[in-house]
């Protein structure tokens, strides 16, 4: 169909009202309709499956995973460094905050009731016990 402008179509396009189709000319449909039911139709259908997958998987999410562990671990880490960090600076400036002393020992204490590890279990002792040790020496 050619449109050459506004309410304009071309007449070459446009059918007749007069012709129709006869009722026999659309049969296709109907063949291949009847060729699918001949190939066996559609499948049963299946009875509903089982709540207990469901659970499976929702207790699988609840599940920590080692990422999550190893995560707080590294940030437990890196909370210690900085302290460890502020007190050589401290040092090298020729004074230890007692604030910074007790901080590394509180840490330490706490992590070293986390860890699961025995070597790290020793580490965190003996860094629990010179922060101590320091706060003894200077009185605090």
């Amino acid at each position: 169909m050619k449109i050459t402008g506004p309410d304009r179509i071309s007449p070459k396009s446009v059918q007749k009202a007069g012709r129709r189709r006869t009722a026999g000319s659309g049969t296709a449909f109907s063949e291949a309709l009847g060729e699918a039911e001949q190939k066996g139709g559609s499948a049963p259908v299946s009875g509903a499956a089982p709540l207990a997958q469901l659970d499976a998987l929702l207790s699988l999410q609840e599940v920590p995973d080692a990422a999550a562990g190893r995560s707080k671990g590294l940030r437990r880490a890196e909370d210690m460094l900085d302290v460890l960090e502020g007190i050589r600076r401290a040092i090298l400036l020729g004074a230890i905050p007692a604030v910074q002393l007790r901080s590394l020992a509180g840490l330490a204490r706490d992590h070293r009731t986390r860890a699961d590890d025995t070597r790290l279990d020793d580490i965190l002792g003996e860094i629990e016990l010179r922060a101590e040790v320091e706060l003894a020496k200077y009185g605090f």
